[in-house]
């Protein structure tokens, strides 16, 4: 008997080069898709944050601007008649040593309203837009500086005047609430 010759082990056939750079190529690209992916949700995220870190600012900015526009014409308005009242409106508007100075002083002051027969309307005045003339000066998380131009329609023993205030308002923020700490005419 005549040996058969050893027979080659089988093995399918062999890829082309070319499918395995296929593969590959579609492997990177794959990558990048998730890469790319993952980059724009960070990418959101991070811009979703910015604007609301812009939103809370413009809030602050907002609630800043109607707490001052509030204190003046709260401030300047009054009738000798409901002066007891006049304190209780102003005072909640202050801070706490603000308002220890406003009620410390206030009797004199409620003597000259209902002496003089004193009243006021105050309003903040506006542009030709209707916009009102307040500008957040500075503004940081707990205080800021505004300024405002205001008029107060009075009458004093039947005269009737109009003031022109220009006021410098120095607020500080106390548990969320944007209060008057002091002001000045500028």
């Amino acid at each position: 008997m005549v040996a058969a010759p050893a027979a080659e082990p089988v093995t399918g056939p062999s890829e082309p080069p070319q499918r395995d750079r296929g593969r590959t190529l579609a492997t990177v690209l794959a990558a990048l898709t998730v890469l790319v992916l993952v980059g724009v949700v960070v990418l959101l995220l991070w811009l979703r944050g910015e604007t609301t870190d812009v939103d809370a600012a413009d809030q602050d900015r907002l609630e800043v601007v109607q707490a001052a526009e509030r204190f003046v014409e709260t401030w300047n308005t009054f009738t000798p008649d409901g002066a007891d009242q006049y304190v209780e409106e102003v005072a909640p508007l202050l801070s706490t040593k603000f308002r220890k100075e406003f009620t410390d002083s206030a009797e004199n002051v409620l003597t000259g309203i209902r002496q003089q027969q004193l009243s006021s309307e105050g309003e903040v005045l506006v542009d030709a837009d209707g916009i009102p003339l307040v500008g957040v000066a500075t503004i940081d998380p707990d205080s800021a500086e505004v300024m405002v131009a205001s008029d107060a329609n009075r009458v004093s023993s039947g005269q009737q005047v109009v003031r022109h205030w220009r006021w410098q308002v120095s607020l500080v923020q106390v548990d969320g609430e944007w209060l008057v700490d002091a002001f000045k005419e500028v």
